[in-house]
This record gives structure tokens, C-alpha cells and sequence, in this order.
């Protein structure tokens, strides 16, 4: 299978697993549903192509099965079920699970508690009986994060429904998940060297696009979710130069990055974070620091 052909068909099986996840009520309680999937649908229109599911488990589940490995073997189960059943219900049948690999992320024990899990699908297609080593398909499920009432909202996918980041908390995560990747995060957190995340900041232009800097009361509450997202990781925003750490490697890797559309330019979606940032600096909310405890 080409590189093209393997992305497109993990897209589309991924879209199926999301409408299994949506129509599977014991899930609700579990997971909260986030990333550019969501992006795409809370904007209604495709964006940047997301290649995997993206989600955080609940606080309240965290709290109600506190032993990890029989968390993962409850996440086990109620995965298998809702993506068997949705697969088996379809006619003709297409798709069958073969495996669910649930990973603690990171391996061990986080010391701080930010404990997730790196999930694998594999699946067999019918329609593709002679084409071997499917790739397999990612969900990704982090650890929970401190949530205000309304940073979550119903969201529509296919006929159910799921509890999912609304596009304020997005904006607020997209911007804290931008400055965990730059080297002055990294140097206080001791942590090695990773790809600086420019999708993020093609993501927050897509976001400006639709809601402008002008809808104060929209980027007001992205702002309030911004800095609660960064009190939960201990991230520190000095305001701009904050987000111009090393920006030509920022720049670099938003050229190269061959999930990004060419639309907008790095010029442009730079222009919306510099406007972001200097609202957030001119209501109050940046700068701040938030030291670890």
C-alpha cells in the first residue's frame, strides 16, 4: 500500500472508530474527545487531516477506578465493544477488529500524575483481503486536565452524540500545546529536545479565520482557557517573546510539515498568533508565571 493510499484509508476506518466511540454510551464517561477531528467539526470545515483520534480521560473516571491496570482493562473492554458492534451492524460487514494494544504513556508511573494511554487498532478490510500489513489505527488517550464548566459541549458525530473540547478550550490548548514544545518549557521541565508542534499554530490561524480577534468575548474565554490549561503544566507566558522562542525553526517546521496545508502561508497564520497574543496581553490575561510545585 502506497504511503497516499495508507492515509487515506486509515482517515476513513478512523472516521468509523469515531462514530463507534460517539455511539457507545459507556465511553461518555470516560473519555473527553479534543484534536484536530474535533477542530474540523466544531469550525465545519476540513482542515488539517488528522490521522488518529485524540482524547483525555475523566478526571471523575480517574477517580472512580484509581487502580491503573484495571482502568486500562475497563477502557479495554468497552473499546472492543463499541468498535465490534458498530463494525458488525453495518451491512454488508467491511471491517472487523483483530486487536486493541492499550500502552501506558508515558511506560511507567508519571510522577506527577499525568498518566495516559497509546491505543493501537488493528483492523481487517474486507474490501482489501489482498493487501497485507494494514497499517494500524492510533487513539490517543492523555491524561486528565483541570476543565471548567463550559469548556466542554455536546458534539454531533453521525447519529450520537460525544462530550467534546469546545472550540475556546481548543484555542486555549492549541496555544499552551504550542509553548510546551519550545526550548524554554523544555528546559524547565527536563525534558529532551522534540519537534516544535507549527501545526498548532496553523490550527489557531484556521480558528482566527472564523472567529477574529474582534469577537473579544470569544477570545476572552480562550484566554481564560489558555491560562488554565498552562496552570495544570506549569507552562510560564511572558506574552510574545514567550511564542517567538526560535521562531525560525518555528517557521522551518511549519514549511516542511507535509500535514499542513499550503493555505494559510506561515506569514499569515504568524500574523494571527502575534494578534492573539497582544489581545490576551492588552485584557490582562498574559503575562503570568506558574512555578512548579
Amino acid at each position: 500500500m502506497h504511503p497516499q493510499e495508507a492515509e487515506d484509508w486509515k482517515e476513513e476506518v478512523l472516521g468509523e472508530i469515531f462514530r463507534s466511540l460517539a455511539g457507545h454510551p459507556p465511553l461518555h464517561s470516560m473519555l473527553v474527545f479534543k484534536g484536530a477531528r474535533v477542530l474540523n467539526e466544531r469550525l465545519h470545515e476540513l482542515g488539517r487531516r488528522s490521522l488518529d483520534i485524540d482524547s483525555n480521560l475523566f478526571q471523575s473516571f480517574v477517580d472512580a477506578v484509581p487502580e491503573p491496570a484495571l482502568r486500562q482493562e475497563n477502557l479495554e473492554r468497552e473499546l472492543w465493544t463499541a468498535i465490534s458492534r458498530h463494525f458488525d451492524a453495518q451491512s454488508p460487514v467491511r471491517y472487523s477488529v483483530e486487536r486493541i494494544r492499550i500502552e501506558p504513556q508515558p511506560p511507567a508511573e508519571h510522577p506527577r500524575g499525568w498518566d495516559g494511554y497509546d491505543v493501537r487498532i488493528s483492523v481487517s478490510d474486507l474490501a482489501r483481503r489482498d493487501v497485507r500489513g494494514l497499517p494500524s489505527l492510533t487513539l490517543d488517550i492523555a491524561a486528565p486536565e483541570q476543565l471548567r464548566e463550559d469548556s466542554i459541549a455536546p458534539l454531533t458525530i453521525g447519529a450520537a452524540t460525544v462530550l467534546a473540547y469546545t472550540l475556546e478550550r481548543i484555542a486555549g490548548k492549541k496555544l499552551r500545546a504550542f509553548l510546551s514544545s519550545l526550548p524554554e518549557y523544555r528546559a524547565k521541565m527536563n525534558r529532551r529536545g522534540e519537534i516544535v508542534r507549527a501545526k498548532d499554530v496553523y490550527d489557531l490561524a484556521r480558528i482566527a479565520r472564523v472567529r477574529p480577534v474582534i469577537d473579544q468575548q470569544f477570545w476572552m474565554r480562550a484566554g481564560d482557557e489558555f491560562r488554565l490549561a498552562c496552570e495544570s503544566r506549569f507552562i510560564d507566558c511572558r506574552g510574545i517573546e514567550s511564542f517567538e522562542q526560535d521562531l525560525p525553526t518555528t517557521e522551518s517546521s511549519y514549511q516542511n510539515d507535509a500535514t499542513i496545508p499550503n493555505e494559510p502561508g506561515f506569514r499569515e497564520a504568524w500574523s494571527a498568533i502575534c494578534e492573539i497574543v497582544a489581545f490576551l496581553e492588552a485584557s490582562g490575561i498574559v503575562p503570568f508565571e506558574c512555578p512548579v510545585d
